[in-house]
Parts: C-alpha cells; structure tokens; sequence
C-alpha cells in the first residue's frame, strides 16, 4: 500500500520513472517537452485561446496565448529532437513574432517539463501498485491533452484498488489494464506520427486544408472531442 500510496503523490517525472522501474511496469518513451510563462495582464473584456502551428518553433506540437482576463498563459512544446534551439528562446521569438501579446502588469512565472505522448502504456497494474495520469502515460497522443483522463484513471484505479486490498484477489486488476486502453488510441498514435512529420508552416497549412473537408472535419469530431477513450466516470 505505501507504494500505491507514492505512486499518487510522486511529481518529477524522473521519480514517475523510477516508481514505474522499482514496481516492474512500463515506462513512458515518447515524449514532447514544453515550457510556458504565466503573467497577470489588464482586465480583458473576452479572453481568448490562440494556437499557433509551426514547425520551426514547435515541431510536432504547437504554441499557444492564453488571456483569461486575468493572466496569460504563453508556451510552445515540441519533440526534443526537432527543436532548433533552447526552449526558452523559442518561447521569446515566440513573443516576439506573435501580434497582440498582453503587456505584463506583473512579474512572469514560468514552468515547463515533458508531457507524454505514446498513449496509454501497456503494463500500468500489479500486485505491488499501479500508475495513474501521465505516469501511465493517460495523455491524448495527438492533442496532449491529460487532465480529463487522469481524473477519470483516477476513479477507476481507487475502485481496483479498493477491489483488490478486500478481497486480495489479484484478477481484480485485469480491469486496469493498460493495454485495453492502448487499443483505442490506434488513430490518435498514427496522427501522431503525421503530426511529428510536419516541417515546414506550409505543410500545416496542407493539413488544415484536408481538415476542411467533409471527411476532415468527420475524423477532427471523432478525434478531438471523442470520449471513448478512456474509462467514463
């Protein structure tokens, strides 16, 4: 139970690692990192999300300016083979490039790290602890969204694990199985690997123009707001 109980509780992802080596389960490979800075801005009356695909400053991934009237969030994250340069100079060509960015009114917080993207690992449960969120890798692969499905891991994992102090019965822990996930997330994988190929903004452009079309805009729905992915609360 202590290991269960640090698995929760862990936050680097180096130590998520380590917890996942020490129990015998998979460790998260594929990854993008991003770095964002967060700083109070002037009352805005409509706040507004900006996202910005380029290649040269975010490969396989995107930048983003967030207002919310109160702060604005600005990050970009990339996959750390294809970026150009430190991530904190692309974040200030970033600034620099992008019209419209708030005046800070208040210093910057800035925070960053790596964000799983291989989908939900195979071996996430046994009889010594599981993992749970990003640590089982419970990320969209494509749009690296990972709030909802930790939430909803979460729920499902206390429940097994609940299951399984009860009863000791170790079969309990086949309705954790990571690789039951892994099988939905067969298109966002292969976007993925289309997202990660992009290199120039011209070829975004292409893209966005086959999202367009009726069979684009049929896949984005499916994709982008699709909640068969993960375990419903």
């Amino acid at each position: 139970m202590e290991q269960i109980r640090a698995r929760f509780t862990v936050g680097a992802d180096g130590a998520r690692s380590t917890v996942a080596r020490r129990l015998g389960l998979d460790v998260n490979r594929r990854l993008i990192i991003g770095v964002e800075e967060v700083f109070p801005v002037s009352a805005s009356a409509v706040p507004a999300f900006h996202c910005v695909i380029d290649p040269r400053l975010a490969p396989g991934y995107l930048a983003w300016l967030v207002d919310d009237g109160r702060n604005a969030h600005v990050g970009l994250a990339g996959r750390p083979a294809g970026l150009t340069a430190p991530l904190p100079r692309l974040l200030r060509t970033f600034l620099e490039r992008f019209p419209g960015v708030p005046t800070p009114i208040g210093p910057a917080h800035r925070r960053g790290g790596p964000i799983p993207v291989g989908g939900v690992l195979r071996r996430i449960v046994n009889a010594d602890g599981l993992l749970v969120g990003d640590a089982a890798g419970a990320v969209s692969p494509l749009t690296a969204g990972g709030l909802d499905p930790c939430l909803r891991m979460a729920q499902l994992a206390a429940g097994v694990t609940y299951d399984y102090l009860r009863t000791g019965d170790a079969g309990v822990l086949r309705h954790y199985d990571g690789s039951a996930f892994r099988a939905r997330f067969r298109l966002r994988l292969l976007l993925r690997d289309v997202f990660s190929q992009l290199r120039t903004p011209a070829t975004a452009e292409a893209a966005f123009w086959l999202l367009r079309t009726p069979l684009g805009r049929a896949a984005a729905a499916r994709v982008l707001f699709g909640s068969g992915s993960f375990p419903p609360q």
